[in-house]
């Protein structure tokens, strides 16, 4: 994961030349991430409700109700503008650092930022999860560390090989050497995939062990469910990270 790190910081401070617009990303990732992350308190609020119906009073109900859909109405439009408001910030971004380069380069630009702002988001969310699934079960959550570091690794490598591939494919064009759409296009997409396969085989590990924590009452109802949606999302995070790698390695290739 170092060799991700270094690209991704690369990249960072290129397509981002000023400190200003450095921690304006640095807001709209934490702001992706959080709003990502509060759909867990959105399920464990929804949780609450259900499982307590029948023990709170009608007032009570009819706030958390009340409340519930407040939350997620806010979270829903929070999501809208944040990444509306992503298109502009880049813009400005790019002219602030008053760099000339050809319309290819700068499409690919584009595409390396989205990617970069879509890593990093996922990243932040990944982590806060890791947090809060530590918090309701800290044996859980230790396991679930170790097993995300694990996936990491084996997506370092993956970029890594992308990285190499897709230089190559620069070259070649460069020389004009024709290469196969099936090659060029099914190569990062075989990468990709294999990165959600991986992490596929890790989330069922980790539910069956959530299951079993679940039944020797480590982890009560309510709690068991709130983390079946929150593996659910780590799931969705890691195929999100595992095809943004390989689009963020070919962007990355194509603006050099």
């Amino acid at each position: 994961m170092k060799f991700v790190a270094k690209e991704m910081l690369q990249a960072l401070t290129e397509l981002f030349s000023t400190r200003k617009y450095r921690f304006i990303l640095l807001g709209l990732v934490l702001i992706a991430a959080m709003i990502s992350v509060s759909e867990l308190a959105v399920a464990k609020l929804f949780t609450q409700i259900i499982l307590d119906e029948g023990t709170i009073s009608e007032t009570m109900f009819a706030v958390l109700v009340t409340f519930f859909f407040l939350f997620f109405g806010v979270t829903r439009g929070g999501h809208f503008l944040q990444r509306i408001y992503r298109v502009r910030f880049f813009d400005k971004a790019f002219q602030a650092a008053k760099r000339k380069k050809s319309l290819a380069k700068e499409n690919w630009r584009w595409s390396l930022a989205f990617e970069l702002t879509n890593i990093l988001s996922t990243f932040t969310q990944l982590a806060v999860v890791i947090l809060f699934f530590t918090y309701l079960n800290w044996r859980f959550g230790v396991i679930n560390l170790l097993i995300v570091l694990a996936v990491f690794q084996f997506y370092g490598r993956l970029f890594r090989q992308q990285i190499q591939a897709q230089r190559g494919f620069v070259v070649a064009k460069k020389s004009k050497t024709p290469v196969p759409n099936v090659v060029r296009i099914g190569t990062r997409i075989k990468s990709g995939e294999t990165g959600i396969l991986v992490s596929s085989i890790a989330m069922l590990i980790l539910l069956a062990l959530l299951i079993y924590l679940s039944y020797i009452g480590d982890i009560s109802k309510a709690n068991t469910i709130v983390l079946f949606f929150g593996l659910r999302m780590q799931n969705s995070s890691f195929a999100s990270i595992s095809t943004s790698l390989m689009r963020f390695a070919r962007a990355r290739t194509h603006s050099e």
